[in-house]
């Protein structure tokens, strides 16, 4: 199904370019965020950091001049370590970058261009990229909320058939 430009509707009650500056864009750029469930241990470091950076200042607070200094940096440790949780948990880091151009995943797991990709493979909880000199990048799905990991996969079919013209993947496995 086609997308429509933005301000179509408009257009046609007002009678002029609305959507001056917009443009429709299918399949420009999606972003998977982390599952909930890696946040969730990052948090927990945090808070034992931060929960071990106020011992260690309540336990210092009663030395001298040394004392301070040792104070004040458990206490930036743990403020950082507690702001480090809440912006992540807040706004999880993105993963896997899709565009128009190819797929970029954070980390070790690399990137590619869609003209590059010559098979896709879901297995072991893994989403396979074969490319056509026969690397393989992998990209593992335990990363991605589990409500989006079926969105995931549709797209990149989805995104591998708009690159080479015509419908080459199926994630269903059939023909």
């Amino acid at each position: 199904m086609p997308e429509w430009p933005i301000g179509t509707a408009l257009k046609a009650v007002a009678g002029s370019d609305v959507s001056r500056g917009f443009e429709s864009r299918p399949l420009c750029v999606t972003r998977y965020r982390l599952d909930r469930a890696h946040l969730m241990v990052l948090a927990g470091a945090c808070f034992i950091v931060a929960a071990i950076s106020v011992v260690v200042a309540f336990l210092a607070a009663g030395g001298g001049t040394l004392s301070t200094g040792v104070v004040i940096v458990a206490a930036i440790v743990a403020v950082v370590a507690l702001l480090v949780a809440a912006i992540a948990n807040l706004r999880p880091p993105v993963v896997l970058t899709l565009d128009l151009a190819g797929y970029r995943a954070r980390g070790r797991h690399g990137d590619g261009t869609w003209k590059q990709v010559e098979s896709v493979e879901v297995d072991d909880g893994l989403l396979r990229f074969t490319d056509g000199a026969g690397a393989v990048t992998a990209f593992p799905l335990s990363l991605i909320d589990r409500t989006r990991r079926a969105e995931l996969i549709r797209e990149v079919y989805d995104r591998l058939n708009t690159a080479n013209g015509y419908r080459r993947f199926d994630p269903t496995g059939g023909s």
